[in-house]
């Protein structure tokens, strides 16, 4: 029965292990890759059960044997984003061992609970999660600003974009965020009647008259969001447009709502919250 429980343990722990280095890197595999992964990672887990086979555990076959399978998991462009891939991969793979052992150890709970270890590994990879977006927004935050690319219904404008903790809105619908844009940086991608509309006292009559007024495959993205001016109680309600995707760093991010303001400022025309990187 041993060998059932070491068998089950590694194979989830390694799909764990996979899907986390998938969600911090922002590198899409399907749930095949992955599983076949992690199904190679129990296959050499298990030869360490055999003496004869100790050469696989030398520092360059290991190297080797996790390089190749990161390698099979994600797309690349360059070395230097497989590279980067790798490292993240192998602080996972450290963390999260490292993690589940200690707590094995401090409660002094056999290894043999299965569930206890499962749950262990997915409580060290929700940690990790949290740890890597702080650092990846504190990172972040020290670009003060972005260049962005905005695509709706294929087509697509450029922008530099502010990032700012202070711009929370999401839509309250399906809690996508919110990018907020100055309507004259949209000229090449909205109707040419948005381009100066005043925006700053819109309400609920004139959003349901520019709806009208648009056709329908633009009509039917059209979002209502509610928000306040800081340090007034008023409410005030905004147009956005739910967007394709924005490019930043030639990253690729979907469900995104563009909030059409006309806002005063020469320096950006946009404003990012920080967190959507992270």
């Amino acid at each position: 029965m041993y060998i059932e429980y070491y068998i089950i343990e590694n194979l989830l722990i390694n799909y764990i292990i996979i899907s986390c280095t998938s969600i911090l890197t922002k590198k899409y595999n399907n749930n095949k890759k992955k599983w076949i992964c992690a199904s190679v990672g129990t296959l050499y887990s298990i030869a360490y059960i055999f003496p004869q086979l100790d050469i696989l555990f030398t520092l360059p076959l290991k190297i080797i044997i996790i390089g190749l399978i990161t390698l099979f998991l994600f797309d690349y462009k360059n070395k230097k984003e497989y590279f980067r891939v790798l490292l993240v991969f192998l602080l996972v793979n450290i963390f999260i061992s490292g993690t589940t052992f200690f707590i094995i150890y401090f409660t002094g709970i056999s290894h043999l609970k299965i569930s206890f270890l499962i749950i262990c590994a997915y409580t060290s990879c929700e940690l990790l999660k949290y740890i890597y977006n702080d650092i990846s927004l504190m990172r972040q935050i020290k670009e003060s600003t972005k260049e962005i690319e905005i695509t709706l219904l294929n087509k697509t404008c450029s922008c530099k974009a502010l990032l700012d903790t202070g711009n929370l809105l999401k839509d309250p619908l399906s809690n996508n965020d919110i990018v907020i844009v100055k309507s004259k940086a949209l000229r090449n991608i909205i109707p040419s009647y948005l381009y100066d509309y005043e925006y700053d006292d819109i309400d609920i009559v004139e959003i349901e008259s520019i709806i009208d007024n648009l056709e329908s495959d633009i009509a039917s993205r059209v979002r209502v969001i509610p928000y306040k001016h800081g340090g007034s109680s008023k409410n005030n309600i905004m147009l956005g447009i739910k967007a394709d995707y924005i490019e930043i760093d030639k990253t690729k991010i979907g469900n995104i709502v563009v909030g059409i303001s006309d806002f005063d400022d020469d320096k950006y025309n946009a404003i990012l919250n920080p967190s959507i990187l992270s």
